[in-house]
């Protein structure tokens, strides 16, 4: 696509034959274009949902929405891109980049791959769940004793439980409420500072 032409909005694309999908494509972004894969500007709507939900995806893609694993896992079939742009309470945003990026497939249980951290973000929150797969309150995947998904009240590639959080339930401002939107040491004095607004996005790699 050509940025001169499109804009910012809704496209339908297919990423594999056969498989076609709206997504919010992002034309503002340095160095896109991107695909929103996640998008959390305001508490509006309930991120603490199913595994079914979270597979199908949930939300406005004008708004805040979850972009759905399934569309998640087609988009990553070729090589891929992330980029995690937050903004805390503070109103300081801070971003960082993955150069390898992959959502395996729902046999697979969704399982995360990613690395290649760049950015501003003060501390790579990714790698502690390179490799594992997704849960939710229902679907426990995670390496805890505990159900991290339900103790948290979000849907993540838990691990044992966390560096970030992005798709916590509460929303609101403060510290260290581990049920909120995190990214771990977003400030090197504040651990688990909660974040304002998210958005994950996605492009494939060489573009």
């Amino acid at each position: 696509m050509d940025p001169s032409i499109y804009c910012s909005g809704v496209y339908r694309i297919t990423p594999s034959p056969g498989v076609s999908f709206d997504v919010y494509c992002d034309f503002d972004t340095v160095n896109g274009t991107w695909t929103v894969i996640q998008n959390r500007q305001s508490g509006e709507e309930n991120f603490f949902r199913s595994w079914a939900s979270y597979k199908t995806g949930f939300g406005n893609l004008k708004g805040n929405f979850w972009l759905g694993n399934d569309n998640i896992s087609n988009l990553t079939l070729t090589p891929s891109i992330l980029r995690v742009e937050a903004t805390s309470w503070y109103g300081d945003a801070r971003y960082a980049q993955y150069s390898t990026f992959k959502v395996e497939n729902e046999v697979n249980k969704y399982r995360l791959t990613v690395s290649g951290f760049s950015g501003n973000a003060n501390y790579d929150a990714m790698a502690l769940h390179n490799g594992m797969a997704f849960s939710t309150y229902e679907r426990d995947n995670d390496m805890s004793s505990s159900n991290c998904a339900d103790t948290y009240k979000g849907a993540w590639w838990y691990k044992s439980c966390y560096d970030c959080n992005l798709n916590g339930r509460e929303y609101q401002n403060g510290t260290d409420n581990f049920q909120s939107l995190i990214w771990d040491w977003f400030y090197p004095n504040i651990q688990y500072p909660q974040m304002m607004t998210t958005k994950m996005l996605v492009k494939r790699q060489g573009t």
